[in-house]
C-alpha cells in the first residue's frame, strides 16, 4: 500500500521534472507559462528525485530506473546547478569582474547589524577587482567611496536614490541604458564599453524583475494557506512576464554590441529558466566553466538557487570563478577573472 502510494507520488514529481527541463525553451509571456514554475523549482525537484531513486534502489524496485533515465536527461542542467570539474585556466589572469546585488546597502535594516553599508564598501574595496557590477546601488545622498577611477552611475527607478553602478580600473569611453520598451521600473540593464589594453569589450549590468514577495508571502512557508499559494502565484506569473519582455530588449540589444561582452547581474531566476536561455545563448557561463561545487548565490530560505550570473562571450577567456559567502546581502557576491 505504502510503496503504492510513493510510486504514485514519484510518477507525478517525475513528471514535473520533465516539465522543468522544457521551461527554457518557453517564453513566459504566453498562456504555457506555468511551465516556468517548475523550472523554477527545478532543484528541488531534481533532490527529491534522487531520494527516491534511493529509496527503490534499497528496495531492489525496477522504478529505479524510470528515475534514472529522467534525471540524466536533464544532465546539462545538473551542469548548471552543481559543478565538479574546474575546467579554468591556471595562466594568470588579466582582469577580475564582480557582480555583487547589495539590496540597497541595507538600507531598510533586514540585517540586524550596525554599519552593512560601510561593511560592504571595506569589502568592495579590499577585493578591488578589475570592473565592479552592483545592483541595487542606493545613494540617496553622496556616492559611496569606492577606488575606482571611472564608474557609470545608471537610475534604477524613478527615484532618483535607487542605482545601477559599473566601476572600472580601466577607462569606460561609451555609457547606455537598455531601454525596455520606455517603462520605468525598479529593473535595468546598463552598458559600458571599457578600453582595456589595445582591446574594447562591452559590460552590461544588469537587474531583472524581482518577485516582490511579501511579509506575509514568506510566512506563507511556515504556515502553508490557499491564500498565501494564490498569492505566490500571482506575484510569480507577473515577474515572469516582466522578465520575458525584458531579456528579449535585452537580448536584441547585445546583438549589436561592436565588441565581445561581458553579461552580468541579478536575474532572479534559475539557470532552468526563459531568461537564462535566452541571455546565454552565444556566451559561455563562468560558474559552469570554471566554478566548482554548488552554485548557490542566493543568500535566503532557498539557500541552493543560483540567480546571480557572470556570462562571457567565447573570445574572453575564463580563468577562474568563485562565490564569496558573505552575509551582506540577500545575494552573494561572484567574481570571475579573465584574459582577453
Amino acid at each position: 500500500m505504502l510503496n503504492g502510494i510513493l510510486y504514485i507520488l514519484n510518477m507525478l514529481l517525475l513528471f514535473a521534472l520533465f516539465l522543468s527541463y522544457t521551461s527554457p525553451y518557453i517564453s513566459p509571456d504566453t498562456f504555457l507559462w506555468p511551465v516556468a514554475l517548475f523550472g523554477l523549482i527545478y532543484p528541488f525537484l531534481l533532490v527529491i528525485n534522487v531520494l527516491f531513486s534511493i529509496y527503490w534502489l534499497i528496495r531492489f524496485k525496477k522504478h529505479f530506473w524510470a528515475n534514472i533515465i529522467v534525471i540524466f536527461l536533464g544532465y546539462g542542467h545538473i551542469q548548471n546547478l552543481i559543478n565538479i570539474q574546474d575546467k579554468g585556466s591556471d595562466t594568470e589572469a588579466e582582469f577580475s569582474v564582480m557582480s555583487f546585488n547589495v539590496r540597497l546597502f541595507n538600507a531598510y535594516d533586514w540585517i540586524k547589524k550596525d554599519d552593512v553599508k560601510q561593511e560592504i564598501i571595506e569589502y568592495l574595496n579590499k577585493e578591488s577587482v578589475s570592473i565592479l557590477c552592483l545592483q541595487e546601488f542606493y545613494a540617496p545622498e553622496e556616492l559611496p567611496k569606492l577606488n575606482y577611477p571611472y564608474s557609470h552611475i545608471g537610475l534604477q527607478s524613478k527615484r532618483k536614490s535607487w542605482r545601477m553602478a559599473t566601476y572600472s580600473n580601466y577607462p569606460i569611453f561609451k555609457k547606455g541604458t537598455v531601454s525596455i520598451s520606455g517603462e520605468r521600473t525598479n529593473n535595468v540593464c546598463i552598458y559600458s564599453d571599457i578600453a582595456i589594453s589595445d582591446d574594447s569589450i562591452r559590460v552590461y549590468n544588469v537587474h531583472l524583475a524581482s518577485n516582490w514577495f511579501e511579509k506575509e508571502d514568506y510566512e506563507f512557508l511556515d504556515r502553508p494557506s490557499v491564500e498565501g499559494a494564490e498569492s505566490i502565484i500571482q506575484r510569480l506569473k507577473t515577474s515572469f512576464f516582466k522578465r520575458a519582455k525584458q531579456v528579449k530588449a535585452i537580448k536584441a540589444h547585445m546583438n549589436t554590441s561592436p565588441y565581445p561582452i561581458i553579461l552580468c547581474g541579478d536575474f532572479n531566476d534559475t539557470p532552468t529558466s526563459f531568461s537564462y536561455k535566452q541571455l546565454s545563448e552565444g556566451l559561455n557561463d563562468s560558474f559552469t566553466n570554471a566554478g566548482t561545487g554548488l552554485g548557490q548565490t542566493y543568500n535566503g530560505k532557498f539557500p541552493i538557487l543560483r540567480i546571480d550570473y557572470i556570462l562571457h562571450s567565447p573570445e574572453i577567456k575564463i580563468n577562474s570563478f568563485k562565490t564569496t559567502e558573505v552575509n551582506l546581502s540577500d545575494h552573494f557576491p561572484i567574481v570571475s577573472t579573465f584574459n582577453y
